[in-house]
């Protein structure tokens, strides 16, 4: 049997470990990808690249995101379609709005699954030269005190094995996980009662508000999704209590007989994809065993409602993949890996709760359709579900240490998302944070502390050498805005992901030094 070693083996080459598979080349780690499928997928599945997950992209390269902003369609939200037992109609529009997030993106961008990974795999052959192993199954996982030990099969024969010996072992391998069924690791379930799921692919002719609008369409008994796609061809997902698997009718007869209850004069054109899947809810107990970890639909599957399930996935991957590089590196503790669980995990419990908020709305089969449309109009409600289907709501800050003095402070928590604040004369915050490493700005205060302030930047910058960069800001209303003001300067460490790591007043330079300490270790 052949044999081989590398420091990290990611199993699965979809959104979660290619985007991890990205991650890990840009911070200069070794590490093999490999797929069980011989080819990376042709359909188009997840649509929606929500905003927080474009703002990492842009993070990475603006010429990264720029590959999805030349194709995707940005959309602006769901109108929401009602139809009642005796078929009087009804609309709210929009009904989910997400043009007014703080963000970039103020949209969501239409782009199919298989465009979303692959923009990313040519990325990172481009610039990396790193490669999906595809026919490659891991069929065996097993653990010692020094590192993971996979089985990797070639191809369809079986005899064409490998011992592959790595220090860490990433599951980025589904709903069906088999890393996560070879440890026995367990997992909560729950299923969607009472309803069939289809996708349908196919040109329409003649729907209204194509461009602009995703289209939410429920009655007591049924739910179709309508949204156009990137090649003039629309999305059609269908929801009801098996009449449309019935096998005496096809696809399209079971597509129309909902479209016809929300639309006037829309005919099928050519069918493009047609496939049915039945809908889970799937999260596991851990995301960590020793020195294998999970990522992705592995880890956590919800109802489709919304969106979220590949951004999920990849933001899972922003979160492991600069923690893991750290460590395999040398230049953190280990222990830092507990943090991808302790905040990751709780996000997926919010993006379950929102993917199910919106199932119950719209495939909560026969309730009262007045009922389940009531929540539309609750305004704290809308606002928590844009936020969390957008992403740019998800916070790790209730799942961090805030030291005295540090939560008193004006503006976003440690732990909050950073925006993409524009800093003038063509600049903007991502600009200076568009590395691999840690970012320290001095934000001023009323007071200023130019002097000090420069002079402990210098300090760290001179002590951690490419972990950290750091920036002297000027004042500006865009910052103000979002950081809030205070009397004196402060410093805030901004994260390789995005979030905020540490924020103190200048003249308590010394908590951001035991902070720093307690995660990175200099040489």
């Amino acid at each position: 049997m052949k044999s081989s070693e590398v420091p990290v083996l990611i199993v699965g080459g979809g959104a979660a470990g290619t985007t991890l598979s990205l991650e890990l080349a840009r911070h200069g780690v070794e590490a093999r990808t490999v797929d069980r499928l011989p080819e990376a997928g042709v359909t188009s599945r997840a649509i929606v690249v929500h905003a927080r997950t474009a703002e990492l992209l842009e993070r990475i390269d603006e010429r990264l995101i720029g590959r999805y902003l030349q194709r995707a369609i940005k959309n602006k939200g769901y109108i929401l379609h009602f139809v009642d037992g005796s078929g009087q109609r009804s609309e709210v529009r929009p009904g989910i709005d997400f043009t007014q997030i703080d963000c970039r993106f103020p949209c969501m961008l239409i782009h199919g699954q298989s465009d979303t990974e692959n923009n990313i795999r040519d990325y990172m052959r481009e610039e990396y030269g790193r490669e999906i192993e595809w026919g490659t199954k891991c069929v065996d996982v097993s653990q010692d005190d020094d590192g993971v030990t996979a089985t990797l099969v070639h191809g369809d024969d079986d005899n064409d094995r490998e011992l592959v010996r790595c220090k860490y072992l990433v599951a980025c391998d589904g709903i069906n996980s088999r890393v996560r069924q070879t440890l026995s690791l367990s997992q909560q379930e729950s299923d969607y009662s009472g309803t069939v799921l289809q996708n349908m692919d196919v040109f329409l002719n003649d729907f209204p508000d194509a461009d602009d609008y995703v289209h939410y369409c429920a009655g007591t008994d049924h739910f179709v999704m309508v949204v156009k796609l990137p090649g003039g061809y629309f999305r059609l997902l269908l929801s009801d209590r098996g009449e449309a698997a019935d096998p005496n009718i096809t696809p399209e007869q079971g597509f129309m007989r909902l479209v016809d209850q929300h639309f006037d004069g829309v005919s099928l054109g050519d069918l493009v994809w047609h496939s049915k899947w039945e809908s889970w809810v799937r999260l596991a107990d851990t995301y960590r065993e020793g020195n294998v970890l999970l990522a992705g639909d592995s880890a956590h599957v919800h109802s489709t409602t919304g969106g979220q399930g590949m951004n999920c996935c990849m933001q899972d991957a922003f979160n492991l993949g600069w923690k893991l590089a750290l460590v395999v590196n040398g230049q953190s503790h280990p222990e830092l890996l507990d943090s991808y669980e302790a905040e990751r995990r709780p996000i997926a419990e919010q993006v379950i709760w929102a993917a199910s908020s919106l199932h119950e709305i719209f495939m909560g089969h026969g309730k009262d359709i007045a009922e389940r449309a009531k929540k539309i109009n609750d305004q704290v409600f809308l606002d928590a579900v844009v936020g969390r289907c957008s992403g740019i709501s998800y916070t790790y800050r209730d799942y961090l240490e805030q030291p005295e003095g540090t939560a008193d402070l004006a503006g976003p928590l440690i732990g909050d998302r950073v925006a993409d604040i524009d800093l003038g004369g063509g600049r903007t915050l991502f600009d200076l944070t568009r590395h691999c490493g840690f970012t320290l700005f001095a934000l001023p205060g009323k007071n200023r502390e130019t002097q000090r302030a420069a002079q402990v930047l210098g300090d760290f910058a001179s002590r951690y050498v490419d972990l950290v960069q750091c920036h002297m800001l000027e004042p500006s209303a865009a910052l103000a805005a979002f950081f809030g003001t205070e009397d004196n300067d402060r410093l805030l460490l901004i994260r390789p992901d995005g979030y905020i790591g540490f924020r103190c007043l200048v003249k308590r330079a010394d908590q951001l030094e035991t902070h720093l300490k307690s995660i990175l270790i200099v040489t």
